[in-house]
């Protein structure tokens, strides 16, 4: 792929920009005659797609600059749903330990780690999952202590929501555990061992945003809040994001997780963000996740004597929240993941329809979280209340297969009730993908795929479906305008945020005549992990 040298091809004032020998199929503008077709080339221009045809028309066309695409799919640019930038950054630059075997090679990395690093450095590591391991005893502080050369560690379970920390970090931040960190100890002392300075969470924020532009998006959601990443870091995204320069990034849409009770509530913390919010909530929790066993549970786990999990918010309270929201005009959300947790959400959902009315309540178009341990009912009931379903396919894919955590946790018969996506789709729910970054890491089409081969088979989407949730479905999940009107194609006179990738060598053989599915379904089974380039509004954010 080649360009001439614009600095800002496609951006408004930049001129218009062709892009030839694509592959893609296009639509006319909203309203305009014409069935999806076949292209060729593309004409971008002031951030938007505005000609869309043949190469032989394209020959026609005067622009200032053509970009040669050599047969690339051009498809609309991913939107992660739920995402933690900052997270994700540090995450990229961390001991990564997701491959480790047991607590023996979780010692050795970290002595590994420590041997590279001069006196006193912090370690910080992240992804260990202890259900893939054969034995899953967990280093206790004190090994950690003695493996690190007496450094302090603090080594993040793959989900985030439990964590590792050597007999120093413990002591500092005036916590007493033997082993994993239940949810308040775990916040206290992320907290400490995370803590960095504005310029290094900077970094960990461009190398982050770099990194969803790399894999394809042109937009992400990030879930602050503050037991996650907190409102300084909060403040440093969003002045990121506004930076002159920021167009050459990926977009960022931004929730807080403040809990309210009155509309002027709601307002006030709108305010004082100065309207740079998508809205309330995100990662405000009603409970926590299976992987640490936190997640509210009718009944009791199946593998530790350790109860049914927490539930941190009471449906009261999550009424209250909605109803402030909807009378303020701002948009809730809920992180919930257990079958309690979905009730307790329900029932809150059930309140504030009482008090609001129905139709006003679904005005709203709120959001919840993961929404893991929902069952056919409750999907219809979140069609009925206009709520959005934002989750992470490859839950399924990592902790869904016989023997893997959710059997381990719940058993076989709750585990494979988990993930419904076509329960949620066949309800009427919209479905939003995204990664929880770093929790299953910006890998758009390996989401995908992880929802064409749910362990469940009835709870399978198709590729046009799944590839939907991942493209306009994260853009409406955040009240945003999408960018096609159907899976995989293009709109004549839409915002030009997309992404070229290379077309496997099945997608020329299959493709023809039949639409985008087969070239979907060709790039999620070959889990192309980089885009050749990725459009924010016609303008470059990554690639030639």
């Amino acid at each position: 792929m080649s360009a001439a040298p614009v600095g800002r091809p496609g951006a408004a004032g930049g001129g218009p920009v062709l892009y030839r020998g694509v592959r893609a199929w296009a639509r006319p503008p909203a309203g305009g005659a014409g069935p999806t077709r076949p292209v060729e080339a593309l004409l971008i221009d002031r951030s938007a797609i505005v000609w869309a045809g043949s190469l032989s028309e394209a020959s026609e066309l005067a622009a200032p600059t053509i970009v040669e695409a050599h047969g690339a799919v051009a498809l609309p640019a991913f939107v992660d749903a739920h995402a933690h930038v900052t997270e994700t950054g540090r995450a990229l630059a961390s001991l990564d330990v997701s491959g480790v075997e047991g607590a023996a090679g979780l010692l050795e990395a970290v002595r590994r780690e420590a041997a590279a690093l001069p006196p006193g450095a912090r370690i910080l590591g992240h992804g260990w999952d202890e259900s893939l391991w054969a034995d899953p005893r967990l280093p206790s502080p004190g090994e950690l202590e003695r493996a690190s050369g007496g450094r302090e560690v603090f080594l993040s379970r793959i989900d985030v929501h439990a964590g590792l920390a050597s007999a120093g970090l413990l002591a500092r931040a005036g916590v007493s555990a033997d082993g994993v960190l239940d949810e308040a100890a775990h916040a206290a002392v992320r907290a400490l061992g995370t803590r960095t300075d504005a310029e290094q969470a900077r970094a960990y924020q461009l190398a982050a945003l770099e990194h969803f532009a790399a894999t394809g998006h042109a937009a992400m959601t990030e879930m602050a809040a503050p037991h996650v990443s907190g409102a300084d870091d909060l403040r440093g995204l969003l002045a990121l994001a506004a930076e002159a320069e920021a167009g050459d990034r990926v977009e960022v849409v931004a929730y807080w997780a403040q809990l309210v009770a009155h509309p002027h509530e709601a307002i006030a913390a709108m305010a004082e963000w100065g309207g740079r919010l998508a809205g309330l909530g995100g990662d405000l929790s009603i409970d926590g996740s299976i992987g640490a066993r936190t997640a509210a549970l009718r009944a009791p786990y199946a593998d530790a004597a350790r109860g049914s999990g927490e539930l941190l918010l009471a449906a009261e309270a999550i009424a209250a929240h909605l109803s402030a929201c909807t009378r303020a005009g701002v948009q809730a959300a809920f992180h919930v993941i257990g079958d309690a947790g979905v009730d307790a959400a329900l029932e809150g959902l059930r309140l504030a329809a009482a008090d609001l009315g129905g139709a006003r309540l679904a005005a709203g178009r709120h959001r919840l979280e993961h929404v893991e341990g929902i069952d056919a009912g409750g999907a219809a009931a979140l069609a009925n209340y206009g709520v959005c379903a934002s989750v992470q396919p490859r839950f399924d894919e990592l902790w869904g297969f016989p023997g893997g955590l959710y059997e381990q946790r719940l058993g076989p018969d709750r585990a494979l009730a988990l993930n419904p996506f076509a329960t949620l789709a066949r309800a009427g729910v919209p479905l939003a993908f995204g990664s929880d970054t770093p929790v299953t890491g910006a890998r758009p089409w390996r989401s995908v795929a992880a929802a064409l081969r749910h362990h469940h088979e009835g709870e399978r989407l198709g590729v046009e479906a799944a590839f939907a949730a991942h493209t306009v479905g994260g853009r409406a999940a955040a009240l945003r305008p999408g960018t096609a009107s159907s899976p995989g194609t293009l709109v004549v006179g839409t915002q030009a945020d997309l992404a070229l990738w290379r077309a496997p060598d099945v997608e020329h053989r299959a493709a023809s005549g039949t639409g985008p599915a087969a070239t979907l379904a060709a790039l999620a089974a070959a889990d192309e992990r980089h885009s050749l380039l990725t459009l924010r509004a016609g303008v470059p954010i990554h690639g030639a």
